[in-house]
């Protein structure tokens, strides 16, 4: 991947709303994350169900290229039925443009360490993954590298 299009992608990334409908394992509080930010009222949430940490992960537009919405949707589902088929809780979320020129059908999924994120990830062709700790900031987790030039 071109240098340029590196630093449009992280500046797309990091200008995202990660919003986590409300959901049991967020006090049925709608939570806002951001890229390098801290959520200290989701972090108590999640410790208060014994979560050390977090996972944001969508199967939409692998590669960061545009689908359709039948095939994102296919993909979504396909992901969903992989996590609660290896036992873990998985919230409705969305991610979006600050703007709202776009967004993309995603999911919370508490508990789920990085190693497993970026595993999901790398097997449904997203570029990268929003995974945090409980006190910790949200931190971007890259999960392929193109190296096309």
């Amino acid at each position: 991947m071109r240098q340029l299009d590196q630093e449009r992608l992280l500046g797309a990334y990091r200008a995202t709303r990660y919003v986590i409908r409300p959901h049991a394992s967020t006090d049925g509080v709608e939570q806002v994350l951001r890229v390098g930010r801290l959520h200290p009222s989701l972090d108590a949430a999640l410790a208060a169900r014994g979560h050390r940490e977090w996972a944001f992960l969508t199967a939409w537009n692998p590669g960061s290229r545009p689908r359709s919405k039948e095939e994102n949707q296919r993909a979504q589902e396909r992901l969903v039925s992989q996590l609660i088929a290896g036992g873990w809780g998985v919230a409705p979320a969305i991610g979006e443009a600050e703007d709202g020129s776009w967004s993309e059908q995603s999911l919370f999924v508490p508990g789920l360490p990085r190693a497993d994120a970026e595993r999901f990830g790398r097997a449904h062709g997203q570029v990268a993954v929003l995974v945090g700790r409980v006190g910790g900031p949200a931190e971007l987790l890259f999960c392929q590298y193109d190296a096309a030039p």
